[in-house]
């Protein structure tokens, strides 16, 4: 190569050619101490994994893994702050201080092998005292991923330090969910409750409550980021003779990154709900969040409260695990399964797969094809919540009597 040439990698190292050879050179400062070697390298990448080695050797070997990860963690902080995924930031920063930080530590970022990664993975199964799931394997990757991106964009590492994640993981068990019994038991329980309380934080707690249950068995959202990113301009109500027709679109959540926004439709019985929610918000905004206290503030404590229920029920366990917010939504799932919902249709209308169905619900397919393959007819009871009713014209009148005013407002306004 004629010309010299010269590439920072960086801050106080670079490296270099020099002319007649092809091969490039690497020079830093250590203490007082100027320092120029060869690294006998004349592919570009792989000179500055060499420059890299020697530097970080030189220097003490580089940041440790605590430091890097401790500025994702202010990274993840600051995006909470804003109100960016506040859920998985949270998690991510518990995965990071609970299982990375607790095994890597001190250990330099840039002396992590492969051997190290795999033997981390044994220890966090232990730790966790059994085998993650693979949706928990993903999280851990997730952050892990955003420790090594740091590194690497601040010169700390090469692409070659970057070792393997453990991508196994235990398939997905049978999901816990409500019975449609234990799930009327829930919310006749919060109404009693709402009735008794005298204190107006709680009492707001629990009428908000009582319209999310409602509401994530109405759709089979996601607990959570889909639902309480749901603003009032996201509904869209009519009457089509007498019949109410809710949908909703979900703009954010677990899978809208990839998918974009999802239309859901909301089942006719949450009406009543939607009445009672936008009579208590008459100052409401089309970008106003609509799962809010009545005084407009965010709960804090929505989850807690369901899951105290839980126990006071004696309904927080069932025989595949923990219940919480999140097995109304398998409910959902699997009243519709029992029911003979479509389940292509279904699968779009939760946001998952055919196959996340067929992976997580597949107890249930045989019993739904029961009477088909035996070739005998059952008596079966549907879920009261899914029966396909035909709706007499008394209600349809009723219908428009009660809840017209809403399909006027939205017409007008267009949110309800």
């Amino acid at each position: 190569m004629g010309d010299l040439q010269k590439i920072v990698i960086i801050d106080g190292l670079y490296i270099f050619t020099q002319k007649n050879s092809s091969r490039w050179y690497a020079r830093f400062k250590a203490g007082k101490e100027h320092i120029t070697f060869s690294t006998g390298e004349s592919d570009l990448e792989a000179a500055k994994k060499k420059a890299l080695a020697e530097y970080f050797s030189r220097k003490d070997g580089g940041q440790k893994f605590s430091e890097i990860a401790n500025l994702v963690i202010k990274d993840l902080e600051a995006d909470i702050a804003i109100g960016k995924s506040v859920k998985n930031n949270q998690i991510y920063i518990g995965i990071l201080k609970n299982y990375h930080l607790a095994y890597f530590a001190d250990k330099r970022i840039s002396k992590i092998t492969q051997a190290d990664m795999d033997s981390f993975s044994a220890w966090r199964t232990t730790k966790f005292g059994k085998e993650l799931s693979k949706s928990s394997i993903q999280n851990h990757n997730a952050v892990l991923s955003k420790v090594y991106d740091k590194a690497l964009r601040q010169g700390q590492i090469t692409k070659y330090d970057i070792p393997e994640f453990d991508t196994q993981g235990k398939r997905q068990e049978r999901r816990s969910s409500f019975s449609f019994e234990e799930y009327k038991k829930i919310s006749h329980y919060i109404l009693d409750d709402m009735a008794n309380t005298k204190n107006k934080t709680s009492r707001m707690l629990l009428e908000l409550l009582y319209d999310y249950i409602d509401f994530v068995v109405a759709t089979g959202m996601r607990p959570g980021t889909e639902v309480e990113n749901v603003r009032w301009k996201d509904i869209s109500f009519k009457l089509v003779d007498g019949v109410p027709e809710i949908t909703v679109a979900v703009t954010k959540g677990k899978t809208t990154l990839y998918t974009g926004t999802r239309q859901v439709v909301v089942r006719s019985d949450f009406v009543a709900n939607l009445a009672d929610l936008v009579a208590r918000f008459p100052n409401r905004q089309a970008e106003d969040y609509v799962f809010r206290l009545a005084d407009g503030s965010e709960p804090k404590s929505l989850s807690r409260k369901f899951s105290d229920i839980l126990k006071e029920l004696k309904l927080k366990n069932d025989s595949y695990g923990e219940r919480t917010l999140y097995s109304l939504r398998h409910s959902y799932i699997t009243w519709n399964l029992k029911n003979k919902g479509d389940i292509a249709a279904l699968a779009k209308q939760c946001g998952t797969s055919i196959e996340m169905i067929d992976r997580n619900y597949s107890h249930l397919l045989p019993s739904m094809f029961r009477q088909e393959f035996s070739g005998v007819a059952y008596e079966q009871k549907e879920p009261d919540s899914l029966k396909r009713r035909e709706v007499s014209k008394k209600a349809k009148e009723r219908n428009i009597r009660d809840y017209g005013w809403l399909a006027k407002n939205f017409d007008e306004r267009k949110f309800v």
